[in-house]
């Protein structure tokens, strides 16, 4: 009886050729993906797709030889692309079309560290520097959040990535304890009353961000959406001397107002990660966004789409006008056509603009 196992990756999905003895195993190591040929008896390994570092997938059978299969792929410099994949793992591209724009974009360079933080846990972050940068120039730093809670980063195509890298920022994506594609003990590393731990995670970032030689001290930016959002205005609130400025999108404010009126859904899925509101209501106080509101110094940038349903528009308009009400530098973008998204064509343009603009102002560009 054989066996498949590995120390670096999660198993995704199997697919199994008809003929030729061959399984494909796409594999998950959270901060990027990877496609392995096996031997169909023994399991053991024969290939790794060759691709560079970025997401890849594949589709859902081998040839009818069993000789091939179609794979995905996305990077840090082109959106998905198809190759072919032979029995050695070799990848030939399906087409040979240009992409007009992306050439502008200019080369990136990418990688993945992993930094130490509080404990003993090691988190790991997805580092995007433009390649064409001047030689000992300090970037500024753009720290991307993802949502989830349960989720996570990986190398892959980001439009808004490729636009701020294009404008000289440099991008890291940490993915904090709670993050999926990192085995189980760290996924659930910051289930309730380990909340805050994250939040020590996110600050180890910026540290390290701060001693790298390509970044600007001065000039980090935290930014994320939805949970990454929350994690945005928990970041400006509690540590408000490490970040510049801040870019949420449908984040939560007020975990209290929020569970009450969020669909069950969501509801459910956050007893695990947070708490239920009916035992847990004073922690629950106690790590909402509103109730460090009176921290934040930092100029913040907030989108809200006006139709959401998973994170209503009630809690942004909450720390806005707490934030307004201090004084604190807010530009709020509200759009009506959205919900818990930034899906419309127009309104991507809208919102990379008007967060080109706000950058170049809070950080004197």
């Amino acid at each position: 009886e054989a066996t498949f196992e590995s120390d670096e990756f999660e198993l995704k999905n199997i697919v199994v050729a008809a003929k030729g003895g061959l399984v494909a195993v796409r594999l998950d190591g959270g901060s990027h993906t990877a496609v392995e040929l096996l031997d169909g008896e023994s399991l053991e390994i024969k290939a790794r797709v060759d691709l560079p570092l970025g997401r890849v997938g594949f589709g859902r059978s081998f040839s009818a030889d069993g000789k091939s299969l179609v794979v995905t792929a996305s990077t840090p410099t082109a959106p998905y692309e198809a190759y072919l994949v032979g029995s050695d793992g070799k990848a030939l591209p399906l087409r040979e079309e240009t992409r007009p724009g992306l050439d502008r974009l200019g080369a990136v360079d990418a990688s993945i560290e992993r930094i130490g933080t509080f404990d003993d846990l090691e988190v790991p972050l997805n580092v995007y520097l433009p390649g064409n940068r001047p030689e000992g120039e300090r970037l500024p730093v753009i720290v991307t959040v993802h949502g989830g809670p349960a989720g996570s980063s990986s190398i892959r195509w980001n439009p808004i990535h490729g636009f701020l890298l294009s404008r000289g920022f440099a991008v890291v994506e940490p993915n904090v304890r709670g993050s999926t594609g990192f085995g189980k003990a760290y996924e659930q590393a910051d289930n309730g009353r380990l909340r805050m731990d994250a939040l020590r995670d996110l600050e180890a970032v910026n540290r390290w961000i701060r001693e790298q030689p390509w970044a600007d001290p001065e000039r980090v930016v935290v930014f994320g959406g939805s949970y990454g959002g929350y994690m945005t205005y928990m970041a400006l609130g509690h540590q408000p001397d490490l970040w510049r400025a801040g870019i949420g999108l449908v984040g939560v404010v007020n975990l209290r107002t929020f569970l009450e009126t969020t669909t069950g859904a969501i509801r459910l899925a956050f007893r695990d990660e947070f708490g239920r509101l009916e035992e847990d209501g004073e922690f629950l106080d106690s790590i909402s966004p509103i109730q460090v509101v009176d921290r934040f110094r930092a100029p913040l940038f907030v989108y809200q789409g006006q139709n959401d349903p998973r994170v209503p528009r009630s809690e942004q308009d909450q720390l806005v006008g707490a934030l307004r009400a201090r004084g604190v530098t807010v530009e709020y973008k509200v759009a009506p056509d959205e919900g818990h998204s930034l899906d419309h064509r127009h309104n991507k343009l809208a919102f990379v603009s008007r967060v080109a603009r706000f950058l170049d102002l809070v950080l004197e560009r």
